[in-house]
């Protein structure tokens, strides 16, 4: 885990411009400017050491140091490829994942993002002999990624917008779509998320989920790090909690709400009854305009439902990093596989799946750089086991009559998810009513931007005059800006030099867009 950054082209300014870029993102790593610079490349990382901390140092090589990689996230199958490759004549020199990536483009070439087995990765491997590179991100956009050329046509790669936004001979930031790789000049997607349902009984789902989940979970806590996990006291962050403590010996959970919060209520009831290990947070913003400039740099975000959210990823992952954690584990996933959100009540069970679908497909440049982000900010991994790239299949063939069920009074949404946890978990966690991650916590954030409620709201619309709401509308109306909060986040966005980032003027799908299917 880490943040990258790289250069293809040659140039007399390699080195200075690689530090340049790593010197914006010194907050996603402990082990700092990790690099190496040739003829026609630059390479480098700021890591956070986690997989083999003593020798893991990026760029990682082969053998005869023809192949470099570096990467940002975890390969959680690289003891089975490094076995594999160990079998086909190839030797290793660290206990690191990364090296494994240099071993797998000599014996797979591009063929070897198939070997990979991680919902959570954005990989640069460089050739030298044969001078070419290849650029690859998780199926989904778990770890961020973009990409943007120079005035010279030299191509760069980063972890985040203000790496390349800071340059002035980078006039465009394009997100590397998630679900491809870059080879010979040239985007593949290499994966598809399914939307067709198979025929399949609820009981078989029901055990097939249970044996996913639980290797999802498991995979992900195999380290001898103590372990730490966002608990809201909601179906999808206990069940991870749950899973975690039964293969981990040391597991913190961390909880945030004011103190009559329904999160911290039923969080602490529920750590209490399992015996777990918690901390609690207790939301102090005051939402003042240093604070809100502070989560608008780090999300690069402008949107309402991101940097209302991303206060409270800040406070938590703020609060594992004063633990001395690493490794987070969160229930992200669930809704947008499972037709978690009420909005799905909306649809017709035939459409659910194309819903989800939907919303998996826009998170990459959403709530997924939230989480993300955030976290990093704080030096912090987070691991999303329900975005297990084999559950991802599995949940999108599960017909939407078994996620959405409407009874007499009442709806049900991501039932066949609840109906799993159940057993694992008392039944008023596992039916508890969906709140998102901020409100149930209490925090005054608002649950509509368009009303300009919530704390922000008001701010922003005694802080943007008619005027400047007028005139910043008119002179970008590719945002298609709607209220004053947008426009006041935007100010900050734009002084950040994110407006280069163009695959930004197109707003995010959310849970709300789902009644337009």
């Amino acid at each position: 885990m880490c943040g990258i950054g790289a250069i293809f082209g040659k140039s007399e300014t390699l080195k200075e411009d690689l530090k340049k870029s790593l010197s914006k993102i010194e907050h996603r790593g402990n082990e700092l400017h990790e690099s190496v610079v040739l003829d026609n490349c630059a390479l480098g990382a700021n890591r956070l050491a986690i997989v083999d901390r003593l020798s893991g140092k990026q760029p990682l090589t082969n053998e005869d140091k023809t192949i470099y990689a570096i990467q940002n996230g975890e390969i959680f199958n690289y003891k089975e490829l490094k076995k594999d490759l160990k079998s086909k004549g190839h030797s290793f020199k660290t206990e690191c994942d990364t090296e494994v990536l240099t071993h797998l483009w000599e014996e797979y070439g591009k063929e070897m993002i198939n070997k990979i087995d991680s919902e959570m990765f954005a990989i640069v491997i460089y050739d030298k002999n044969k001078d070419l590179f290849f650029i690859a991100r998780d199926p989904i956009g778990i770890k961020p990624l973009y990409y943007a050329y120079d005035s010279k046509k030299r191509l760069f790669i980063a972890s985040e917008i203000k790496q390349l936004s800071q340059f002035d001979n980078i006039k465009e930031v394009r997100e590397f779509p998630p679900g491809n790789y870059f080879f010979k000049g040239k985007f593949t997607k290499y994966f598809k998320i399914p939307d067709k349902a198979n025929k399949i009984s609820k009981e078989k789902i029901k055990k097939d989920l249970k044996s996913i989940i639980e290797k999802a979970v498991k995979k992900r806590v195999q380290t001898d790090l103590p372990i730490g996990v966002f608990l809201s006291g909601g179906v999808d962050s206990s069940f991870v909690m749950e899973l975690a403590t039964r293969y981990h010996k040391d597991v913190t959970a961390i909880i945030l709400g004011t103190k009559s919060s329904p999160d911290l209520i039923n969080a602490v009831k529920l750590c209490k009854e399992k015996n777990w290990k918690y901390k609690v947070v207790e939301p102090d913003n005051k939402y003042e305009e240093e604070e809100i400039k502070e989560i608008v740099y780090y999300a690069e975000s402008y949107e309402p439902n991101i940097v209302r959210h991303s206060f409270a990823n800040d406070m938590v992952s703020k609060k594992a990093a004063e633990l001395g954690l690493k490794i987070i584990l969160v229930g992200e996933g669930s809704d947008e596989l499972f037709g978690g959100y009420n909005e799905f009540a909306e649809l017709p069970k035939e459409k659910i799946n194309l819903g989800c679908k939907m919303l998996l497909e826009s998170m990459s440049n959403g709530n997924l750089m939230r989480v993300d982000k955030m976290a990093m900010k704080n030096t912090i991994e987070i691991r999303c086991p329900l975005f297990d790239t084999a559950l991802i299949k599995y949940a999108m063939k599960i017909s939407g009559k078994f996620k959405v069920v409407h009874k007499e009074n009442e709806v049900v949404t991501k039932a066949i998810f609840r109906e799993v946890a159940s057993d694992y978990l008392p039944k008023d966690i596992a039916y508890r009513y969906k709140a998102p991650f901020a409100n149930g916590a209490g925090m005054n954030i608002g649950v509509n931007f368009l009303l300009s409620d919530g704390a922000i709201g008001e701010i922003a619309n005694k802080k943007i005059s008619d005027k400047i709401f007028k005139e910043i509308k008119k002179s970008f109306p590719k945002y298609k800006f709607s209220t004053k909060e947008e426009i006041y986040y935007f100010l900050f966005y734009r002084n950040f030099n994110y407006i280069k980032f163009k695959d930004g003027e197109k707003r995010l799908i959310v849970k709300d867009n789902l009644t337009t299917i």
